[in-house]
């Protein structure tokens, strides 16, 4: 089943702070890391049902070669990314500010 994507405002800015954090301590990892980012984002609408819900409805995916999980839930036919963000952060609360937005 493919899902219709829609994207917090904040999902831009998110992997481009990344991006620039990792680009300061060696050049090219940021773009890795924003290709990486897209190519799941990518995916996410065929593959959002696979990964289980983590909290508040709220659902996770990895990147494979950071520690960042792209965050997402599921409303009717459309998959909502609310952010791409590092996995030590207090993700919980700022999801849960995101996912207002929608409410």
């Amino acid at each position: 089943m493919r899902l219709r994507p829609e994207f917090h405002p904040l999902v831009g800015t998110d992997p481009t702070e990344a991006s620039a954090w990792y680009e300061e301590r060696e050049p090219g990892v940021g773009d890795r890391f924003i290709a990486e980012a897209r190519l799941r984002m990518f995916r996410l609408p065929r593959e959002a049902l696979l990964y289980s819900v983590r909290f508040a409805d709220i659902r996770r995916v990895n990147l494979r070669s950071f520690p960042y999980g792209i965050f997402y839930f599921i409303h009717g036919d459309t998959v909502i990314v609310l952010g791409v963000l590092h996995g030590a952060r207090d993700t919980e609360a700022e999801l849960a500010r995101r996912q207002d937005f929608y409410a």
